[in-house]
């Protein structure tokens, strides 16, 4: 979504209040859904060159439970300050990139859906919420694991 600058290029040195919502996209890096971008705060222009930010960012995330794998939403909250070039003659820039780069960045890569998660079987994959009296009968006696590897 192009932000346009032409007012904080036109008034340079002068802040303005800015309230944008930003859609997100699926980090592929990671599998963490960067659901919506919530920025607000002030930007302002210098030297018709760069425009710069200081705002109070709100990204909503969906990404996988390190243990279970079942998805979790989270909100993360930061303070930031940032620039972004402008080029000659441009009157609108695009700021999901570096915004989204700020929130990946931030955000916990290692989130649990719940404390007490007991994650997925090891032998089977069986999410252990869901059946927590499960049992695997035996592994396979043919299949080699990283233990017996080392030993």
């Amino acid at each position: 979504m192009p932000f346009p600058v032409a007012k904080f290029l036109a008034n340079p040195g002068r802040r303005f209040p800015i309230h944008v919502t930003l859609d997100g996209r699926q980090d592929p890096d990671n599998l963490c859904t960067v659901a919506s971008i919530e920025l607000d705060g002030e930007g302002f222009a210098q030297l018709s060159t760069m425009y710069f930010d200081e705002v109070t960012l709100q990204a909503h995330l969906v990404q996988p439970c390190r243990r279970c794998l079942t998805p979790v939403q989270t909100t993360l909250e930061i303070e930031e300050s940032f620039e972004i070039p402008v080029p000659p003659g441009s009157e609108s820039v695009d700021l999901l990139p570096i915004v989204l780069r700020l929130v990946l960045s931030a955000h916990e890569p290692n989130v649990v859906c719940k404390a007490e998660c007991r994650g997925l079987c090891p032998i089977c994959g069986v999410n252990l919420n869901v059946h927590p009296d499960h049992h695997c009968q035996s592994e396979e006696p043919d299949r080699m694991t990283l233990r017996d590897l080392l030993t």
